[in-house]
């Protein structure tokens, strides 16, 4: 582009300052190097948005509705551009999962998404690990995008939109990862299940328990025991209940170590 046209977009834009136009230039060299697939852009599209991305690094104020406005584009496009220069550049800001998934209403995913690019990492060749950069957004996001559909939590539409990747590229990683979410998924359904049956057993047992004890009409609180002690007794019933409680005490003995036995075969 003539470096006079490129100076009165700048104009346009706000931007005067020499640092800021210089780097804005760099910007726009490196993007014609690197990014040739650039669907939509034009010549003035493709300026609006370099002068855009040097003037938010430098952290200056910009009119963002102005800016799409002068480049021709629509707001979809435009912003789809810049990401994708923005990634080809290398500028995009490191964001973390928690940020990420505040961002996208998806925080029950995130121990998920970080378990999930573990084991993608440790399932890499080790020469690969040491070139890899996991705090990516296109990591970041497969990820969580992944935990969410594995999870089935419904995330904003947009999550996948800010990896800043092509589609083709973002659903090639996001099918890699796949194979991890299912296993972490499928691990922690069974150690749930493994302790809602335990509790399932307590519960039983204890309720059997305390059937018993109603059902041989025992006395099971100090209320009771008192009326029953005050009661006149003569000495066949006091044989009854006393051989009533031998039979109950053997009774919860066997039902005990038929539990205790359980237990052990489970363990």
């Amino acid at each position: 582009m003539d470096r006079e046209l490129f100076r009165r977009l700048a104009s346009k834009m706000g931007l005067t300052s020499v640092r800021v136009l210089s780097q804005a230039e760099e910007y726009l060299r490196l993007s014609q190097l690197r990014c040739t697939g650039l669907g939509g852009a034009t010549a003035t599209s493709r300026a609006v948005i370099c002068l855009e991305l040097a003037a938010t690094s430098m952290k200056l104020p910009l009119d963002k509705d102005f800016a799409i406005k002068l480049s021709g584009l629509n707001k979809k496009v435009y912003q789809n551009s810049l990401k994708s220069v923005e990634c080809m550049l290398g500028l995009q800001s490191s964001v973390g999962l928690r940020e990420l998934a505040v961002q996208y209403g998806c925080l029950d995913a995130v121990k998920v998404a970080s378990q999930i690019l573990e084991r993608y990492e440790a399932s890499l060749p080790a020469a690969q690990q040491q070139n890899l950069d996991l705090s990516k957004p296109l990591f970041t996001t497969a990820a969580l995008s992944t935990a969410c559909k594995c999870m089935k939590i419904r995330a904003d539409k947009k999550l996948a939109s800010s990896s800043g990747a092509k589609k083709d590229v973002f659903d090639r990683l996001c099918s890699q990862l796949q194979k991890f979410g299912q296993e972490i998924c499928s691990e922690s359904s069974s150690v749930k299940g493994s302790i809602r049956t335990a509790q399932k057993r307590q519960k039983t047992l204890t309720e059997m328990l305390q059937e018993d004890e109603d059902d041989d009409g025992l006395p099971t609180s100090p209320k009771q025991q008192r009326e029953q002690r005050r009661r006149p007794r003569g000495d066949e019933e006091d044989e009854a209940e006393e051989d009533a409680k031998q039979n109950y005490e053997e009774w919860k003995r066997k039902i005990l170590e038929s539990a205790l036995r359980a237990k052990a075969a489970d363990s």
